[in-house]
C-alpha cells in the first residue's frame, strides 16, 4: 500500500524532468481562460465602496437637481381659456371645456351656494373621466368608483389617493376664463 504521501504529491512543471501531464485540472482551466491577472488590477472593497458612494451622490445630486428644476418650472406663463360667459350655467349644473389644450379637459361647475369651481375631469387614480353628481354634489369616477368632494376636489372614497387638480378661473368683460392648473 502507498504512502499518503506519496498519493497527494504534486508536481511542478518546473521541476527538471517533469513533463506536464494533459488530464491536469490546471493545465485545462488556464487553457480556458488564458487571462493573467497582477494584484494591481483587482478591485479593492475599498473601491467598490468609493464606487457606490460617488454614484449614490450623483443620483442624489441629479435627484435635487430635477425636483428644483420641477419646482421652478410650476411658475409658467398663464393660459386664458374662455370656458363659459357669466350666467350660463345654471346653479348646480356642470359643463365640460378643454383646457390647456384640446387633448385634456377640464369641469366646470356651479355648486349651490359657492359660485364656480373648475378641476381637471381626470381622476387620479388611472385617468379615467370623472362626472357630476347634481343629487350629491359629488365627482364620481365610473372606471373604478372613486368619489371627489366637489367643493374642494378631495378624495372621498375609492382607490385615488390624490386629490382632483384645480383649475383657476378669472373672470373679465362677462367671460369666464380657465388661467391655470394647480396639481396637489
Amino acid at each position: 500500500m502507498e504512502s499518503a504521501t506519496h498519493r497527494f504529491r504534486v508536481r511542478r512543471q518546473d521541476q527538471p524532468g517533469s513533463a506536464p501531464h494533459p488530464s491536469e485540472p490546471a493545465a485545462e482551466w488556464r487553457q480556458e481562460f488564458p487571462y493573467v491577472w497582477s494584484e494591481d488590477e483587482v478591485v479593492t472593497r475599498r473601491d467598490t465602496l468609493y464606487f457606490l458612494l460617488a454614484g449614490s451622490g450623483a443620483l442624489c445630486l441629479a435627484t435635487g437637481t430635477l425636483a428644483l428644476i420641477g419646482k421652478l418650472s410650476e411658475g409658467s406663463p398663464r393660459k386664458m381659456v374662455p370656458v363659459a360667459r357669466v350666467g350660463e350655467l345654471a346653479e348646480n349644473r356642470w359643463k365640460v371645456f378643454a383646457y390647456p389644450d384640446e387633448y385634456a379637459q377640464g369641469i366646470l361647475i356651479h355648486l349651490p351656494g359657492k359660485g364656480l369651481v373648475a378641476y381637471s375631469d381626470v381622476c387620479t387614480h388611472l385617468s379615467c373621466a370623472v362626472t357630476y353628481q347634481p343629487e350629491s354634489q359629488r365627482l364620481y369616477c365610473p372606471c373604478h368608483e372613486g368619489l371627489f368632494d366637489a367643493a374642494t376636489g378631495n378624495v372621498l372614497a375609492g382607490p385615488p389617493t390624490r386629490p382632483l387638480p384645480v383649475i383657476e378661473l378669472e373672470e373679465h368683460q362677462g367671460t369666464i376664463y380657465a388661467v391655470r392648473m394647480v396639481l396637489r
